[in-house]
């Protein structure tokens, strides 16, 4: 053994002093790797929390099919309509929380537009309704288009909270609520099925615009 093999007295000492040291403080003992895992972790969980945090500011999130431009979808299905009428139609409809485009098909399929409609059984307006079903929703004048248009959306709200089906709503608004029920359904009235027919087409022609 050579003289320089052997270890001074500083250099002794000195690992004696760090070792105490580590003795004294327990939290130095954690190894290197721990280490790297830890920070790793934390990177991951800043990236995922940056992701999370720009997927919230793009996404949107509508309750029904976004309005389109209106002019031309009702151009598309023959009827020219003064725009502030369109736009009060989906006014009411979003008010109550109602779909904008199954009103319009609605009132497509009821009055074509007309706000001074009669029909042979006495319904009336915008909504044809009849003149106890107005009296019952509130609406003084059935010719009223705005005052119509609210009586028509809330009794197909109430039929719709009924039903709890649209195709048996719509034809409860056509039939009555006592021929659906009656049938558990649709009722077998060629009037009532065609009627159902015509505004499931008219709603999806506002829709796809």
């Amino acid at each position: 053994m050579r003289l320089t093999d052997i270890p001074s007295v500083t250099s002794v000492l000195n690992r004696m002093e760090s070792l105490t040291q580590l003795t004294k403080n327990p939290k130095s003992l954690i190894s290197f790797p721990d280490v790297l895992e830890r920070e790793f972790s934390k990177q991951i969980q800043n990236q995922t929390n940056q992701v999370i945090s720009q997927e919230s500011k793009d996404s949107l999130s509508l309750p029904f099919p976004k309005p389109q431009t209106i002019r031309e979808p009702f151009e598309k299905i023959g009827t020219n309509q003064p725009r502030n009428l369109l736009q009060s139609i989906e006014s009411i409809a979003e008010a109550q929380g109602m779909d904008p485009n199954l009103v319009k098909a609605m009132v497509k399929a009821e009055s074509g537009f007309k706000t001074k409609a009669v029909s042979p059984k006495g319904a009336m307006g915008l909504m044809q309704l009849m003149p106890e079903t107005a009296e019952s929703l509130g609406v003084k004048d059935p010719f009223d288009p705005e005052e119509n248009v609210v009586g028509g959306v809330k009794f197909l709200k109430g039929l719709m909270k009924e039903f709890k089906d649209p195709e048996k709503a719509i034809a409860a608004y056509n039939a009555g609520p006592g021929a659906v029920k009656r049938y558990k359904g649709i009722p077998p009235y060629e009037e009532t099925k065609q009627y159902v027919s015509k505004v499931k087409q008219f709603y999806k022609d506002f829709s796809s615009e």
